[in-house]
């Protein structure tokens, strides 16, 4: 690979796969984690054609955008689905699939053009998916370092979702077992909030479900907490 790309991802669930693993070996690939070091004078010395954003939990400066092309990747049918927790959202409104998409970045969150899409199932737990979205982002990170695609601006009514935040992540509002389900396969992964269940002041934080009929089997980890 003769083009110099950087890669930046503020989650550990990209970098876990094998495969991305092999690629950012490769000594024109530059990996940064923290936000410190997404500086412009940084990117300046590097020179990148590329920079790309798998999983970005920061804003990027402005500046970086105007000089450089950067490409991150959104799981939703956009214009469907702009914003945060999209996986969470897709899974509540009973989506079973998904376009993982690589986007222009623009000032506006996921509202650039789109480069390229590919599909991943919403089965499983977050672990899963997370797997499955990795190796479709090494994929097409792979084809736009080689070809080049002029990107389509996004069609369509624009939804945006709310970010998921840890307040959300308590079973208590759920109509029936698979929502229960939903919530807690949705929430399986590091970084994230495990669902939980609160009676008085013990909570039971829940992983790993399987639903077999209508029963989940899941592991359970008891937190007594102070009454505020």
């Amino acid at each position: 690979m003769k083009k110099k790309i950087i890669i930046a991802c503020s989650k550990d669930w990209f970098l876990k796969n094998l495969k991305v693993k092999n690629f950012i070996k490769n000594k024109n690939v530059i990996l940064i984690t923290k936000k410190k070091n997404l500086n412009l004078s940084f990117i300046d010395k590097i020179k990148p054609n590329i920079i790309f954003f798998p999983h970005w939990s920061f804003k990027v400066n402005p500046d970086i955008l105007k000089r450089y092309i950067c490409i991150c990747f959104h799981t939703a049918p956009l214009p469907f689905g702009r914003g945060g927790s999209p996986i969470q959202n897709l899974i509540i409104k009973n989506f079973k699939k998904s376009p993982v998409c690589a986007i222009k970045m623009t000032n506006d969150i996921d509202a650039g053009p789109i480069y390229l899409k590919r599909i991943i199932s919403l089965s499983g737990t977050l672990d899963q998916i997370f797997e499955r979205i990795s190796l479709r982002v090494i994929e097409m990170i792979k084809i736009l370092v080689i070809k080049k695609i002029n990107p389509k601006k996004q069609i369509g009514k624009v939804y945006k979702f709310k970010r998921i935040k840890e307040k959300n992540s308590e079973i208590k509002n759920e109509k029936n077992i698979t929502e229960i389900f939903n919530k807690i396969r949705m929430l399986n992964a590091d970084d994230y909030p495990s669902a939980y269940i609160k009676i008085k002041n013990i909570k039971l934080f829940l992983s790993n479900p399987v639903l077999k009929k209508n029963t989940i089997f899941c592991n359970a980890k008891i937190f007594r907490f102070k009454n505020q």
